[in-house]
């Protein structure tokens, strides 16, 4: 299936196109603090999708400090390189030390004891992340019906699946199982024990799971 994202121009909006008039609908009659945001680029995935360890997460937050960041030209570049999946030496670009942003402080939280155990290249280019939708809001609420863009979400998922690679449910398996129904019985997915807080942490995520994927990355 081809990425849609793929060069994608976001000058006029930052919604996809396929995605517009689903978007639009929802907007309608969803709650402020739950509308997807038109300005912020969107995060269908962060991170080389051909990494061998999949995070799934809700979708991007939403605060006046991303407003900033999303205008800035290095962040800009940064996240066309993700987009367009460009080899960096960052592929997760949050990570890269060049961005300070909300996202890149809520990463390093998320991530640091595996960035500890080896360092924060190693684990750019170990990890990514789906996010269940793109676009970012205040609080999540899932739409009534799926968007056009994540039916590419649902083929790099069940690419992953295929693979038997390890994936981290960091929120919320119900919709993650409604869009890939194989995700329920997939030996290889861990949830984690504090969702409200999805730090990778061996308390959080398991001591054997994380020494499962601290021996992933070392191969």
């Amino acid at each position: 299936m081809k990425n849609p994202w793929i060069n994608y121009d976001f000058t006029n909006s930052t919604i996809h196109e396929l995605d517009k008039d689903f978007v639009e609908v929802f907007n309608l009659s969803a709650e402020e603090r739950f509308k997807l945001n038109s300005e912020l680029l969107p995060d269908p995935y962060i991170g080389n999708i051909k990494s061998k360890i999949l995070l799934l997460a809700l979708n991007p937050g939403l605060s006046e400090d991303d407003f900033r960041t999303h205008a800035d030209l290095n962040y800009k570049e940064l996240h066309r390189e993700n987009i367009n999946q460009e080899k960096t030496k960052f592929p997760f670009y949050y990570l890269n030390p060049k961005l300070e942003s909300p996202g890149s402080r809520w990463w390093f939280k998320k991530l640091r004891w595996l960035i500890e155990k080896f360092n924060v290249e190693k684990i750019s280019n170990s990890v990514y992340c789906l996010q269940y939708l793109p676009y970012h809001s205040v609080e999540f609420k899932k739409t009534s019906k799926l968007i056009p863009t994540q039916n590419f979400t649902k083929k790099i998922l069940e690419n992953h699946i295929s693979n038997n690679y390890p994936i981290i449910i960091m929120r919320s398996k119900k919709y993650w199982v409604e869009l890939v129904p194989e995700l329920e019985k997939y030996e290889n997915a861990f949830l984690l024990r504090n969702p409200r807080n999805p730090t990778l942490s061996p308390n959080n995520i398991g001591e054997n799971n994380f020494d499962r994927l601290v021996e992933l990355i070392s191969e």
